[in-house]
């Protein structure tokens, strides 16, 4: 080595100690700055600059710099409340150490850092403020910063001991987070770090509950990727509800929170966000009420299972979610509103408030999917008092699961359920359960492989005002109609439903006593029942009607539009439950019958909307048999009705067009009651009761009018005109046997009874169409003596009546009708019989009938002292309608007008037969006259005035008296003399100058020796009359004329009869010596005729006086007979 280059070594050497004396001088100051000067000086400062932005005292105990390890401890940091008191943040001790790399990263890069025993305490004061809120107004009035993301490298954090006070003077409670520890490997704004995940890790306990966070995180990278996982433990949901943004009128008295979640944060380059919630999330024994302690939810355990909720994109996927026994109270209020409702529409609409309007962004689509729910031992309670009174209802076993639900539309997803209800004492299911349903969103359409009912029953009451009582609807308060769903409608349908043991009881307290109904043991299988229009669904069932009755039904139906078609059959249905119904409309009880159907309903809509009358056609056919019959006729406790067997087969009912037929009806030993009471009442007319009841002034009519009814056999009721009837109406076939009518008059004394005995008979072919007629035919007895016989056609069903109808009935007894002749006639009947022959006919609204009564041997006992007995004297009458035989024998015709208001059948033969007694008493011999012939004129017969001699038309009346007298031995004959005083004079001197023309006559034929028989025998020719009137001129002792030499003057044959009339002389005696002739004359006449002495009399003979004046009222000359 040169000199030179000792030199330059030399040199060098000397200028890197003084160097190296310079820095290791300058480290030492560095050192004794760091460790002795700066400590008190960052000390402070930090005091200062924290006190005066904190607005609040702040301590630290020490601080400690290490200026060779770039480290800085501080210890014992405390920031007390505003104006002093207690510590509300601070940490126990805090290191940090730089690494020297700081220098040119161009951001501090901290190696470490260290936390330890940090605490805060917050309080939230009464009015809602914190303790710091007056720095968070002053921080959130500073300006946003525009400035970069300052260039840094935080690595190995950590925090330990940490410690959170909460205090929460408003809502009186406290919390506290303590064990709280964070290790973060490193957080980091380099470019060359912001793609490495930063692991951050925390622990805590939170008033007694672990929880860990663990996650990662690209916290500065262009594309921010963060995930933190979440495990809470045994977090009481209780302590923290107050807390929740929404303001819930709730209380949660209990519930535990476990969760093992995973929340991840991506912003992609296009700065397009996703967050992303996934993991387990449970709650145990949650105990939900409402502001006022009732109760609201409460279950064993929820277990969600989150695939993915993201929130920002509105994407929500849940992967299970399993409830265990969770019971839910749903109670409406006596304003109408629902309690769950009303809790969240209220907060949410006050959250929405105070959002402010909606961004102008458009929202993603909702998007959501759920793979399986799971509920097992639900229930449901349900309060109602919107009604006032309040009613219970519940839902419990609710089990429901579910699979494959999405928003998308894709596949069905599955369900099944099952549950039991009970609401109050009204509804009560044991068991319903749905298998194999399926849920398709996109098509709005649910399908149910098989739903299953299991002892279900129902309750409905009808009250006494006619209300229905079951479960009402809640009555809502009425809120804003949604707008009309523009969307296909919901379609359901179910493959397959089975009922069992199902029930229904309905009480009836609105008749008395009260009704009640049940059905029991119903089955029901139905299978493709839908809602969607068109389809077909298959249903049968069974069940006991009130205890026996058996009723099965079968058929398909069809929804919408109503189509159905039901086989139906109904066994043993007994009629004894309906007897309120009964009782509430008429005045009988029926304790006894059955009812058994066999049948088809037919039903289809034929027009739009609602399902009513005037949309339904179709009808209903079949056969009805109602056996075993039996009614009591209350009023006057007696058997009424009842009848072996009532056959109504071939019924076909039909609507739209209506109309009624029936093939064939069968009456079998039937029996009905016919009674008038002892107040004179007709049972018949009090079975439908009535308000007012029927006057008793017409007890006697009803009495006569029944005594009608039993003695003729004809109806009395009156025949009007019917009016067209509303549908048409077609009965093929009645058939009626061994039929008993029973009569009993109690009003009459002593009772009446009768009875129609083995009635039977049919009716065949009646119909509302016109101009047809149906056939009758009915045979019986009265009493089991009298055959009665009903034979004609009719028509009563058409517009205009028709009826063309005879009966007869032969030998009633009429000893058993004493009792109606004693009180109406005043006689008791000895004996007697009875037959009637009846022709009806009614056509064009006219009615003509013929009324044959016969009487055989009818005999009257002894006089009977009633007051309402005629004045008539019905023994004349008696013997003037019995004839030799003992036989009364009357016809007895009527007519009259259906269209005449007052028209009565029963009117008519009553007025007819009153007329026929006064007529037999007021003018016996025009009865007889109406019988034998004759008329009037048999009550008198007249003579020539002045003669005794029977002319022959007075012959002819006196053959047809005598007729009657013999056929009627009953009757006698009254022969009273008249003669005229006017006319019976002139008469009478005629009379004797015709028998001294007569004698003269006889004389000379005596003397010729010519045979003349009597004088009244002699004829005079007309050429003799004169010879002869002369010779009785010239014989009569009277002056006459004479000529001049005193001789009888000739005079011509009219001058000799005036003189010889006028000087002849008749007086009184002579008269009545005429009457006393003429009586003679009759009864002499009957006498030769065979008609017996012994009943003809004669009564003293009577003048008409001088002054005109008669004891009689006829001036003829005649003879007046009486009958008696």
């Amino acid at each position: 080595m040169t000199e030179k280059n000792r030199t330059a070594t030399a040199t060098a050497s000397m200028s890197l100690r003084k160097y190296g004396l310079r820095v290791i001088l300058c480290v030492l100051v560095i050192g004794a700055l760091g460790y002795f000067a700066l400590p008190p000086l960052v000390q402070s400062t930090l005091v200062e600059k924290l006190s005066e932005a904190l607005h609040r005292p702040v301590t630290v105990d020490s601080i400690s710099i290490n200026p060779y390890a770039l480290s800085l401890q501080v210890v014992g940091l405390a920031i007390q409340e505003k104006g002093g008191g207690e510590k509300v943040l601070g940490f126990d001790r805090l290191y940090v150490n730089v690494e020297s790399t700081s220098l040119w990263r161009g951001g501090p890069v901290i190696s470490e850092l260290k936390l330890e025993g940090p605490a805060l305490k917050v309080v939230r004061l009464p009015d809602g403020r914190f303790n710091f809120s007056d720095l968070i107004d002053e921080w959130m009035g500073k300006p946003e910063s525009n400035d970069p993301v300052s260039l840094f490298s935080l690595n190995n954090i950590q925090i330990t001991g940490g410690r959170l006070e909460f205090d929460d003077q408003a809502n009186g409670g406290k919390h506290l987070i303590d064990e709280i520890n964070i290790a973060l490997p490193f957080i980091s704004s380099l470019p060359q770090a912001t793609e490495i995940y930063v692991e951050p890790a925390f622990s805590a306990s939170i008033d007694g509950s672990p929880l860990l966070v663990q996650g990662r995180s690209k916290p500065f990278a262009k594309s921010i990727d963060s995930e933190l996982a979440f495990d809470f433990r045994d977090v009481q949901l209780g302590r923290y509800i107050a807390y929740v943004p929404i303001r819930l009128p709730i209380q949660v008295v209990s519930g535990a929170l476990d969760s093992d979640l995973k929340l991840v944060f991506r912003r992609q380059d296009d700065q397009r966000s996703t967050v992303a919630l996934a993991g387990n999330v449970a709650i145990r024994d949650l105990n939900v009420q409402d502001s006022s302690g009732s109760p609201l939810l409460s279950l064993k355990r929820i277990d969600v299972q989150l695939g993915s909720l993201d929130p920002i994109n509105r994407n929500f996927v849940i992967d299970r979610v399993a409830v265990d026994s969770p019971e839910i109270h749903a109670r409406v209020s006596r304003q109408g509103t629902i309690n769950w409702i009303d809790f969240f529409s209220r907060e949410l609409s006050e959250l929405a408030a105070h959002e402010g309007a909606a961004p102008d962004v458009q929202p993603a689509p909702l998007a959501w999917s759920l793979g399986e729910a799971k509920l097992t031992g639900g229930a449901l309670r349900w309060l109602d008092e919107s009604h006032g009174k309040p009613f219970h209802a519940s839902v419990e076993g609710i089990d429901l699961a579910l699979q494959k639900l999405d928003s998308k539309g894709g596949a069905a997803a599955e369900f099944a359920a099952a549950w039991r209800l009970q609401a109050a004492q009204w509804i009560k299911v044991d068991a319903f359960s749905v298998k194999g349903g399926r849920l398709d969103l996109a098509k709005r359409e649910v399908v149910i492989d098989e739903v299953a009912a299991r002892g279900a029953s129902l309750l409905i009451r009808r009250a006494a005002d006619g209300s229905i009582e079951f479960v009402e609807p809640p009555s809502l308060r009425v809120v804003k109609a949604s707008q009309k769903d523009s969307l296909r409608p919901w379609q359901v349908s179910v493959a397959k439903y089975r009922g069992e043991d199902l029930g229904l009881r309905f009480e009836d307290a609105a008749v008395s006593p009260v009704a009640t109904h049940t059905i029991e043991g119903m089955s029901i299988d139905a299978e493709n029942l839908s809602t969607e229009p068109g389809r077909t669904a298959r249903v049968s069932t069974r069940l006991r009607l009130n205890r026996k009755g058996e009723v099965e039904a079968a058929g398909s139906v069809k929804v919408f539009p109503l189509d159905l078609d039901l086989k139906v059959a109904v066994k043993t249905l007994e009629l004894l439950p309906l007897q309120p119904y009964f009782t509430e409309r008429l005045n009988i009880d029926v304790t006894r019958g059955q009812v058994t159907l066999n049948g088809v309903v037919q039903l289809r809509q034929v027009g739009t909307g609602a399902v009513d009358a005037a949309t339904l056609a179709g009808g209903v056919s079949g056969q009805v048999t109602v056996g075993d019959f039996y009614a009591v006729d209350k009023i006057n406790s007696a058997d009424f009705l009842k009848w072996k067997s009532l056959y109504l087969g071939k019924i076909d009912v039909r609507l739209n067009p209506d109309s009624l037929s029936i093939g064939d009806v069968a009456l079998a030993d039937f029996f009905a009651r016919v009674i008038i009471s002892r107040q004179g009442q007709l049972n018949l007319l009090q079975i439908v009761r009535q308000t007012d009841a029927a006057p008793s002034a017409m007890a006697p009519k009803l009495s006569a009018q029944a005594m009608g009814l039993a003695g003729a056999g004809t109806a009395v009721a009156p025949l009007v005109a019917s009016g067209k009837p509303s549908l048409p109406i077609k009965i093929g076939k009645i058939t009626l046997q061994n039929g008993d009518i029973r009569f009993s008059d109690n009003f009459i004394k002593p009772n009446y009874s009768a009875n129609l005995r083995k009635i039977g008979g049919s009716i065949s072919g009646l119909s509302s169409v016109n101009d047809s007629v149906a056939s009758l035919d009915l045979r019986g007895s009265y009493d089991n003596i009298a055959p009665i016989n009903v034979s004609g056609q009719i028509n009563p069903l058409s517009a205009k009546p028709y009826l063309d109808l005879q009966a007869d009935i032969k030998g009633i007894e009429m000893s058993s009708l004493s009792p109606y002749s004693g009180k109406y006639a005043g006689y008791a009947i000895e004996k007697g019989k009875l037959s009637l022959f009846v022709k009806y006919k009614i056509q064009n609204d006219q009615l003509t009938a013929e009324n044959r009564v016969f009487l055989d041997q009818l005999t009257f006992g002894n006089a009977v002292d009633s007051p309402d007995a005629t004045k008539l004297p019905v023994t004349l009458a008696l013997a003037l309608l019995k004839n030799r035989n003992g036989e009364i024998d009357i016809n007895l015709p009527i007519a009259g007008s259906l269209n005449d208001p007052e028209f009565s059948v029963g009117g008519l033969v009553v007025k007819v037969i009153v007329n026929l007694l006064v007529k037999a008493v007021t003018s016996p011999f025009a009865l007889l006259g109406s019988i034998f012939g004759g008329g009037e004129e048999l009550s008198n017969v007249e003579f020539a005035f002045g003669q005794a001699l029977i002319t022959p038309p007075a012959q002819q009346r006196l053959e047809n008296l005598a007729k009657a007298l013999i056929d009627r031995p009953a009757l006698r004959l009254e022969i009273e003399g008249r003669a005229d005083p006017e006319n019976d004079p002139e008469g009478l001197k005629r009379d004797r100058l015709d028998r001294k023309l007569r004698a003269l006559k006889r004389d000379d034929l005596t003397r010729k020796g010519v045979e003349s028989g009597s004088t009244d025998a002699i004829e005079i020719a007309a050429n003799e009359y004169p010879v002869l009137l002369e010779r009785v001129y010239r014989a009569e002792k009277f002056p006459k004329p004479r000529n001049l030499v005193g001789l009888v003057k000739g005079l011509p044959v009219e001058e000799m009869e005036k003189l010889i009339l006028a000087n002849a002389v008749v007086d009184e005696e002579d008269l009545r010596d005429l009457a006393d002739r003429r009586a003679k004359t009759v009864l002499d006449w009957l006498v030769a005729h065979e008609v017996p002495a012994e009943r003809l009399f004669l009564l003293p003979v009577k003048l008409v006086t001088t002054d005109g004046k008669s004891e009689a009222a006829n001036r003829e000359s005649r003879v007046a007979l009486s009958l008696k």
